[in-house]
């Protein structure tokens, strides 16, 4: 069975939440089942023009796209939806996210099964303005309408799919993100160097990692963190958005606090094995696959207490109410109790994930052959 995978920018070491899902689910899964024919459609822009297999042995095919915040994803998704139906024959396609799921109906025309995964809900994102926010919320009814399966990544997002759309129920699973691949971009000869370059010391920072927008919450943090007479130095580490967001926090950032700037994973893993206290202010996220980094690095854990953050399952002592500032404050002073590393649960482990992932393939290819005994 051939599965296009649709809605990414590319892999591997492309930044971004479902990028990350992507490389390393379907790592594990062309290392679990070669037998599956994957191939994951990028955008140009990102990855160049000539298809590639990355390391883990996932083929990869570049795909145009408009170079528009609004018409980026949509199109592209456009071009491999065609590209898989009448360049690699493919079976079925596995759409991520649901602005790729506006094309659904499409594919499911052209003959192909439909997976889609639904990694959050995206038109609660600042970035978008009225009518885009209106076109993802229709994304969504259209993909989990037209998809013959929907992943979503978090239990309460799953439990709502299946209260908003009764009729499709069956047919909703909850399959979280993972995050053990941080662990072995851990290389302890370059710790030292990481700490160094940003003039901090093993277990005396406080560290945050995202991309520099507003449903992040870095702005809170930074004004918590000084509220707070914390003397432990404040690292933000996360790329630029391009946006006047960028320079609000430049300017909002006092003297204890660290704007990395986007850095390679590597380094990320090094500073969430040395940070005192993971922190995550967020006021949207899917499934946050920061947290579940820090979680897997043993970082104890401080996030905001919006759903997907709750629905990792973490002890009540590790949540603050999002966007209560002097809540959080409180929770930076130095006198505020130690909180404890965890381990990772199992379930948010890329081997696990990926058989569950390979399930729902198994399940459309046991149909496809039925029907192509009895036919």
């Amino acid at each position: 069975m051939k599965i296009c995978v649709i809605g990414l920018r590319g892999l591997p070491d492309i930044p971004g939440g479902i990028e990350t899902h992507c490389e390393n689910l379907y790592g594990e899964i062309a290392e679990l089942r070669p037998d599956l024919k994957i191939v994951v459609y990028g955008r140009r822009p990102y990855i160049g023009s000539d298809r590639y297999v990355t390391d883990t042995g996932v083929e990869v095919v570049p795909a145009a796209a408009l170079n528009n915040k609004y018409l980026e994803t949509l199109s592209n998704t456009l071009v491999a939806i065609l590209r898989a139906r009448f360049g690699e024959q493919a079976d079925c396609v596995h759409l991520h996210a649901i602005g790729p799921g506006l094309l659904a109906p499409l594919a499911r025309l052209l003959g192909m099964r439909v997976i889609l995964t639904h990694h959050g809900d995206d038109f609660q994102r600042a970035k978008w303005n009225r009518f885009a926010r209106a076109v993802l919320r229709f994304g969504e009814r259209v993909g989990v309408t037209s998809a013959t399966h929907t992943i979503a990544v978090s239990r309460n997002l799953a439990a709502r799919l299946r209260s908003s759309y009764p009729r499709k129920a069956e047919t909703i699973q909850y399959i979280p993100n993972g995050a053990d691949h941080i662990v072995d971009q851990t290389v302890l000869d370059g710790s030292a160097a990481t700490l160094q370059e940003f003039g901090l010391e093993s277990g005396k920072y406080i560290l945050a990692v995202g991309r520099l927008v507003p449903e992040k919450g870095f702005a809170d943090l930074i004004k918590a963190h000084k509220q707070s007479g914390s003397a432990l130095p404040l690292v933000i580490a996360g790329g630029a958005s391009n946006s006047d967001h960028d320079r609000e926090l430049a300017d909002m950032a006092h003297a204890e606090v660290c704007l990395t700037g986007s850095l390679p994973r590597a380094n990320v893993a090094q500073l969430l094995a040395h940070t005192k206290l993971f922190v995550m202010p967020s006021h949207h996220e899917g499934l946050p696959i920061a947290a579940l980094e820090a979680w897997a690095m043993t970082a104890p854990l401080l996030l905001s207490d919006i759903q997907p953050n709750k629905d990792l399952g973490l002890p009540e002592s590790h949540y603050f109410k999002v966007g209560d500032i002097d809540a959080l404050a409180d929770r930076l002073k130095p006198d505020s109790p130690d909180l404890p590393s965890l381990p990772l649960p199992a379930a948010f482990i890329w081997s696990t994930i990926a058989r569950q992932t390979v399930s729902v393939y198994d399940s459309f290819q046991r149909r496809f052959l039925l029907k192509s005994a009895t036919s």
